[in-house]
């Protein structure tokens, strides 16, 4: 039976005895650490607030059952628009992490030596007759703040496997993904900066 019919049956079952269900709000959120050492970077860095395709800039939580039909939970919502979402994900990470000197919001205005333009190109959950997946892609660009030179820039889009066919189980595994790249993109950054002279 397909999902949709499911949550209409639920409907129906609700509003017979007179409630609706509760509403659940989920949250992107980076815990434990990374594979590899992180690298310390003596700069400031200004996060930029992270585009988000018009498809999914909405905090419905988006489900594809095929390449074709997309489909929002009724009843589960991201807990901020997803943006905002990525956005205080990538500022605990950093934070954690300590790569960086000091971290802070670029609408802040305060001095930074590089900035990070993130975009957020498909955060979905795709739910096959095997398993389903978190669908995550992304573009990670450093500049320089000062002239707005390109540093790096990192762009992935890649699929985890969900540990149940639950919604639940979509916010851990888009974390796992981010947290992955966001170390691949510091190292590469941390990278650059070396030949460069730039670095720590």
């Amino acid at each position: 039976m397909k999902k949709a019919a499911v949550c209409l049956i639920g409907v129906v079952l609700a509003a017979a005895c007179g409630s609706a269900p509760a509403k659940r709000y989920f949250q992107v959120s980076i815990v434990g650490t990374a594979a590899r050492p992180m690298p310390e970077i003596d700069r400031r860095l200004a996060l930029e607030a992270s585009e988000v395709d018009p498809l999914y800039d909405d905090t419905r939580i988006l489900y594809r059952v095929s390449p074709f039909e997309l489909e929002y939970y009724p009843y589960e919502f991201w807990a901020e628009n997803p943006g905002r979402l990525v956005d205080n994900a990538l500022i605990d990470f950093f934070l954690k992490a300590r790569v960086f000197s000091r971290v802070v919001e670029a609408s802040s205005g305060e001095e930074a030596d590089i900035r990070l333009r993130p975009s957020v190109l498909i955060i979905e959950e795709v739910d096959g007759a095997a398993a389903w997946e978190a669908h995550l892609a992304m573009r990670l660009e450093f500049v320089d703040a000062a002239s707005g030179k390109p540093l790096v820039a990192r762009s992935f889009d890649r699929r985890e496997k969900m540990k149940a066919k639950d919604v639940k189980a979509l916010p851990p595994a888009l974390s796992s993904i981010l947290h992955e790249e966001l170390a691949q993109a510091v190292a590469e950054l941390a990278a650059v900066l070396s030949k460069t002279g730039a670095g720590d």
